[in-house]
């Protein structure tokens, strides 16, 4: 039977999961406020009419509220949606507020608008540019700064400008810690990508150093020797069969170069991830080698190698803008598999396979020239698509096992 592995809803970096876990507690405290500023809000409709204290609180609170759900759904870009609509929310509140407001209220009662500029700003952090947030921090804290102070009684003892300093820098703080956290999440997703690439070429290049060393050790013990022999000896019975030998294995080293030599499992999954890197490579790919797992025949690796690129590429063109990947490698002892598995639309984009028509030649038939080796395909409309490619020293071919 094959072996499904369920894409996972939601695939992301290290960055992405700091965004969202923002999202979330910045949507949790946007309800913690909304709760505790409620009441004060109503008792202000003696200066500014109820109409628009509904208005205000529907365009600013509920798309922050809003973080906290979007936080958990597979597309990010509603985090970015939420925050940019509560963000033009607050200006046109802030405004608003200042024209329409009829009145003043006790210096030690305070107005819930002018308490979420620092709140909405790290909202707009998460997928703004830090310059664009820090901009937006100084016009919205500096308006709520005035909206404060043509709101309150004691007015001829505020100090309007050492106020706003006082309130953008505070909310700085915070929105800056956002900032410098999402930076450490793209640090470390380069620092991932680079090791993972550095790793991928250190394999390739260990299996050339491998066939290079193997080469110079038959000139070298075999080539040489046999002809220092025959300078020293000349031509003996004994130097004749050593010759014979020696030829004998450079045309099986000529002949096996390609098809037939074996790599050990580490080179071989090596191969494969610098295949996969060439086309994405921020795809997470999660390997699983089992510790008496054995060589595989250098074809079969090749083999897989490319088939599992090409079934990457085609995830990436065709599987939906929004579709996350995952690409599992597992080897245990007389076997070696690769799935590549997308969460996208999952639609064939013909009767045989979902790959390109102008593709060389179809992946079955790519994995059907190397011994050994088996291709399967399953596709869920809504649900991905999940490509296996396996090599097993006992299959002849057939439904991946």
């Amino acid at each position: 039977m094959t072996t499904t592995v369920e894409p996972p809803a939601r695939i992301g970096s290290a960055e992405d999961r700091i965004v969202r876990t923002f999202a979330g507690f910045i949507g949790a405290g946007a309800l913690l406020f909304a709760l505790l500023l409620a009441p004060g809000a109503v008792t202000l409709s003696s200066i500014i009419p109820p109409w628009w204290t509904a208005i205000a609180a529907a365009v600013v609170v509920i798309p922050m509220v809003a973080l906290w759900p979007a936080s958990r759904a597979r597309d990010p870009r509603w985090i970015g949606l939420c925050a940019t609509t509560a963000a033009v929310g607050y200006m046109a509140a802030l405004l608003s507020w200042i024209v329409l407001v009829d009145g003043h209220i006790p210096a030690n009662r305070d107005v819930w608008l002018a308490t979420f500029p620092g709140l909405i700003t790290m909202a707009t952090a998460l997928r703004w540019r830090p310059a664009a947030s820090l901009a937006y921090l100084a016009v919205s804290a500096g308006t709520s700064e005035v909206l404060r102070y043509v709101t309150r009684d004691d007015q001829q003892q505020v100090v309007l400008p050492v106020e706003i300093v006082s309130i953008i820098v505070f909310c700085g703080l915070f929105v800056v810690t956002t900032i410098a956290a999402l930076a450490t999440g793209r640090a470390l997703d380069r620092a991932v990508l680079t090791s993972a690439q550095y790793s991928a070429t250190s394999a390739a290049s260990a299996a050339r150093d491998v066939e290079r060393s193997r080469f110079h050790a038959l000139i070298h013990d075999r080539v040489m020797s046999t002809l220092l022999a025959l300078s020293r000896l000349g031509n003996t019975p004994e130097l004749r069969e050593q010759a014979v030998r020696t030829v004998t294995e450079l045309e099986r080293l000529r002949d096996s170069d390609v098809t037939n030599e074996d790599l050990d499992v580490g080179t071989a999954v090596g191969l494969i991830r610098a295949s996969l890197l060439q086309v994405d490579g921020e795809v997470p790919v999660e390997v699983d080698v089992a510790p008496d797992a054995r060589a595989v025949p250098r074809a079969a690796a090749r083999s897989i190698a490319s088939a599992a690129a090409e079934a990457l590429r085609d995830s990436v063109r065709h599987a939906g803008p929004d579709a996350d990947r995952i690409v599992v490698i597992d080897a245990c002892v007389a076997r070696l598999r690769v799935i590549v598995a997308d969460n996208g639309i999952g639609e064939r984009r013909r009767p045989t396979s979902r790959f390109d028509v102008d593709a060389p030649f179809d992946l079955g038939e790519r994995m059907a020239r190397a011994d050994g080796c088996s291709y399967a395909e399953h596709s869920t409309p809504g649900r991905g698509t999940q490509v296996v490619l396996a090599w097993s020293a006992t299959a002849t071919g057939g439904d991946p096992r």
